[in-house]
């Protein structure tokens, strides 16, 4: 533990420790190029005025240099910026006029100013004028075309060497904060899982829980022996679901399709509801499994919940490695007033299905004895790996619950409840 958070603490100080390398690295070049730039003028035949001149610009030119990187390093702006490169830019060049090719290479500290100060093609413009414009001066001040050529050469270099610097130490402000950004991303995204799972999970027990604890109590009057027999199931159920909530809390919860198919038989008889199932010859990988298993059990939650249910029909269909899970259940209660698919519950299970590239709809058909309640997922038979690129990539069109057409064949036409004919039965 002690490791982990010595480590993250290293990582929250890499931004300031990378700036402050960076500008010590600046400072260490300032003073070593101009102190030697100061010492071959001092040495040099030029005059003590020339010589005086020369050795203030110098000083000031270092102290400019390292304010600059000093406010590009901390991400802020330069006050009078522009008027502040304008009288570098004029001190870097104008001792060329009586110092001749002594100053070469000066000019780009300015050069390495402007690259890291400003942004764009404006920054890379006036860059590549400072870059031509230079050996042009010293060559009208020396009439020396080889003098030219290395005070361009020095300029450039000293110009890209700041450049690489600051810019580098920029580069990893930028990617800790990308990498903090990443970590809070994770975060968010753990803290949906378990809310989605704990309301999959508790949402479907509690209705469960609600109608076994009413059928004993009905119970209890007149089959005592039965009672019993629902009580033990009721107890098993809680520490089942004991053990649930715990594999939530690490992450390790996975359901099974076929043991969702058995609970949901129990709960929806235990409801006083008929069930009609047909799912034979289905094989799924653990993951599209474990996500119809999510989609069977709020579904069957909503149906002892929402609805005076007396068939409900449960179907899953697989067809050139396409899977389709549809539940229906007559008699549904009255739809809230807005969009049917206002539910957080379905809005989860909307959210999982889109992760697997597969689209959630929900309808409520008329039917020949009222009103039904269909809710239909579909996954692809190929879908995103979890953890490879594109995985979490979904539009948003395929996380909306889509509206189920009247139109689709699928629907019963002519079945007095609606279910029989779908489950095949």
């Amino acid at each position: 533990m002690g490791d982990a958070q010595s480590k993250f603490g290293a990582d929250i100080d890499a931004p300031p420790r990378a700036q402050a390398l960076a500008l010590v690295i600046v400072t260490t070049i300032s003073i070593g190029f101009l102190g030697a730039t100061l010492l071959h003028i001092a040495s040099s035949s030029a005059s003590a005025t020339s010589i005086i001149l020369s050795e203030i610009i110098v000083v000031a030119l270092g102290g400019m240099q390292i304010q600059v990187s000093a406010h590009v390093l901390r991400g802020r702006r330069i006050r009078w910026g522009r008027l502040f490169l304008t009288l570098q830019g004029l001190l870097a060049h104008l001792p060329h006029f009586f110092v001749g090719d002594l100053w070469n290479g000066i000019p780009g500290f300015f050069l390495g100013s402007v690259l890291f100060s400003l942004h764009g093609r404006g920054a890379w413009l006036l860059a590549g004028c400072v870059t031509v414009i230079n050996p042009l001066l010293v060559y009208g001040v020396t009439h020396d075309a080889r003098s030219a050529l290395d005070g361009q050469m020095c300029t450039v270099l000293v110009g890209l060497i700041l450049f690489a610097v600051v810019r580098l130490a920029n580069q990893v402000r930028d990617v800790h904060a990308l990498q903090m950004d990443l970590a809070q991303l994770a975060v968010t995204k753990e803290r949906l899982r378990f809310a989605r799972d704990l309301h999959d999970l508790l949402g479907h027990t509690l209705s469960s829980t609600s109608v076994k604890a009413e059928r004993i109590h009905r119970l209890l009057a007149h089959d005592p022996q039965a009672a019993r027999v629902e009580v033990a199931e009721l107890i098993k159920a809680i520490r089942q679901t004991h053990a649930e909530v715990r594999k939530v809390a690490h992450g390790y919860r996975h359901l099974s399709l076929e043991s969702e198919l058995v609970s949901a038989r129990s709960t929806l008889q235990a409801a006083g509801i008929k069930p009609h199932f047909s799912h034979h010859g289905v094989a799924l990988a653990q993951r599209s499994g474990g996500t119809l298993a999510a989609v069977l059990r709020e579904a069957v939650t909503n149906v002892v919940r929402h609805s005076a249910a007396r068939h409900c029909v449960v179907q899953i269909t697989q067809h050139q490695g396409a899977t389709r899970l549809i539940v229906v259940n007559d008699r549904p209660h009255p739809a809230p007033a807005g969009d049917p698919s206002d539910s957080s519950g379905l809005q989860n299970l909307s959210e999982r299905v889109a992760l697997l590239g597969g689209t959630l709809l929900v309808s409520r058909p008329a039917a020949a004895r009222g009103e039904e309640f269909r809710l239909e997922a579909r996954l692809p038979a190929d879908y995103p790996v979890a953890g490879m690129a594109g995985a979490d990539d979904t539009s948003p069109a395929q996380w909306r619950l889509l509206p189920w057409k009247a139109s689709d064949p699928a629907l019963v036409q002519g079945n007095p409840d609606g279910v029989d004919t779908i489950s095949g039965a």
